[in-house]
């Protein structure tokens, strides 16, 4: 007995790897005057969040998003792929310009297939001074197939 009832209390866990991600609530502008719906999300929203390619199939998570404090732009997600438990897995800086927010379900998605993103110049170590690096940046914006942000 005690079984069965632990079981049609976790019925709602199964299948949930195959079904898509809950929506994000807004936050809606309810000022007087024209009326505008917001959707704003912090940083810290992005951290963990699992980004995918144009296919569904899922690429890796966000780590980190890492801003050009002179321009004030978004420079890079930092994208960590493979691994367990944070242990052994990569991670590659993907430009910010080449992500793209799916608003229906409020993830993120990156116009690249796995195998691709695989052989993408990866980080090692610190990735801060080698991002800072402009040749490094400019391989990586070319590999992504995007102009520079700093551009």
């Amino acid at each position: 007995m005690g079984s069965s009832s632990s079981l049609s209390r976790d019925d709602h866990l199964v299948g949930t790897l195959n079904r898509l991600p809950a929506l994000r609530m807004t936050t809606r502008d309810l000022r007087p005057g024209p009326r505008r719906e917001a959707v704003l999300l912090g940083t810290t929203g992005f951290y963990g969040d699992t980004v995918y390619d144009l296919a569904g199939t899922v690429l890796g998570e966000i780590e980190e998003l890492v801003l050009d404090i002179r321009s004030g732009r978004i420079a890079y997600a930092l994208l960590a792929v493979g691994g367990f438990l944070g242990m052994g897995h990569k991670m590659f800086a993907i430009p910010w310009s080449t992500v793209t927010i799916d608003r229906m379900y409020q993830r993120c998605v990156v116009n690249i297939d796995l195998d691709r993103l695989i052989d993408a110049p990866s980080l090692d170590g610190d990735p801060l001074p080698r991002m800072a690096d402009p040749g490094w940046a400019t391989r990586v914006h070319a590999y992504f197939g995007c102009k520079p942000y700093w551009e």
